[in-house]
């Protein structure tokens, strides 16, 4: 095989990889939103703030996974940029394939903490966690 089959075949196997964390995610926010919805109005309704506490503690952890989860998935962004700019005639003749674990695990320990943390606060990792834990919060004193 040549180098660059080589290379493109490493780009199409991340590039469906880092999509697929997109798609985990989008399936998660599926089912936990009803149930966690579903925690709010029964926290409500029977004046339980335990089910309330326990609605925003499921909504955090989930948050966080999901925010570690887009962490593991930018790890593969300077890969596929520099496999990229290979294919633009843009990087160097001597990058070597199939190098995902390899490089993936240089931005993981350059990069984790603060991954997981700036993309924590992005508006398509918050919602709809941010809105139920404030929402039962907001209905915790009424009850």
């Amino acid at each position: 095989m040549r180098k660059s089959d080589d290379l493109k075949a490493e780009y199409v196997l991340i590039q469906a990889q880092y999509e697929a964390f997109d798609q985990r995610a989008l399936s998660m926010k599926a089912l936990a939103t009803p149930l966690l919805g579903a925690g709010i109005a029964f926290g409500a309704k029977e004046h339980s703030d335990a089910m309330l506490l326990a609605t925003i503690l499921v909504a955090a952890a989930l948050w966080l996974l999901e925010s570690i989860w887009k962490g593991f998935q930018y790890c593969y962004t300077d890969r596929i940029i520099a496999l990229e700019a290979w294919f633009r005639g843009e990087s160097p003749e001597n990058l070597a394939p199939f190098q995902i674990y390899t490089e993936w695990g240089k931005v993981y320990v350059r990069e984790k903490l603060w991954y997981i943390v700036s993309r924590m606060w992005a508006p398509f990792i918050s919602l709809p966690y941010a809105i139920i834990i404030l929402a039962a919060i907001v209905i915790l004193p009424q009850n």
